[in-house]
């Protein structure tokens, strides 16, 4: 089962998207992981500090992992919802939050993916939505779904900043996508329109600051 064929599965599975990267290759996100942890930006989220030498890498995790199938479905509503933003007299709850959990959702999914991968290349897969400390968004980027904005979230050409991620790793050596390119330029409305401003500097979020730490 090869790159295209496991593309291909993915998208018919119901997925929005799905793009592959290697995940034994060396990247700095660790080291900007290490910086926001002594920072304190992660504040009393102590599980941070304390898987951080293996969300630093995906090898840390599994070291015979080799190639990481990314997948993403959309849940961006029919409806623009920043207009609510203005009905002062009633509360917002998150666009994520208003359907089923997604962790059931993306995990029955990428289950029936890793199964018929696995049965197909004899190969070892491991599944991930936000189950365990691997780092999904910078995957995401590697694999060329998105790129990581100012606001540290995924932004993607095709869906915004609204994908569900998934992971399943590998033992295979699949062939990868291209990255994607950063093009947020000199753009900041993301952080311009932050009610309590989380973000020090682009690119940076002090968790401690936000709605929903």
């Amino acid at each position: 089962m090869n790159s295209n064929a496991t593309r291909a599965l993915a998208l018919e599975l119901g997925f929005s998207a799905a793009r592959i990267c290697r995940a034994d290759e060396a990247w700095q996100v660790g080291d900007r992981l290490a910086e926001f942890v002594a920072d304190g930006h992660h504040g009393t989220m102590g599980w941070m500090a304390e898987t951080l030498a293996r969300r630093q890498h995906p090898t840390a995790m599994w070291p015979d992992a080799k190639s990481a199938v990314v997948v993403g479905l959309n849940y961006g509503p029919e409806q623009d919802p920043l207009p609510l933003l203005e009905r002062r007299s009633e509360g917002v709850v998150s666009v994520y939050a208003q359907n089923a959990d997604y962790h059931d959702l993306l995990k029955k999914r990428l289950k029936h993916l890793a199964r018929a991968f696995a049965e197909k290349t004899g190969q070892q897969v491991k599944v991930f939505v936000d189950t365990a400390p691997l780092m999904e968004k910078p995957l995401a980027e590697k694999a060329g779904m998105g790129w990581q904005g100012k606001h540290t979230n995924l932004v993607s050409r095709d869906f915004g900043s609204w994908l569900f991620l998934g992971v399943m790793l590998t033992a295979a050596e699949l062939e990868p996508d291209p990255p994607e390119r950063d093009t947020c330029g000199s753009c900041r409305a993301c952080l311009d329109i932050c009610p309590t401003d989380a973000f020090p500097e682009p690119y940076r979020l002090d968790e401690r600051r936000c709605i929903s730490y």
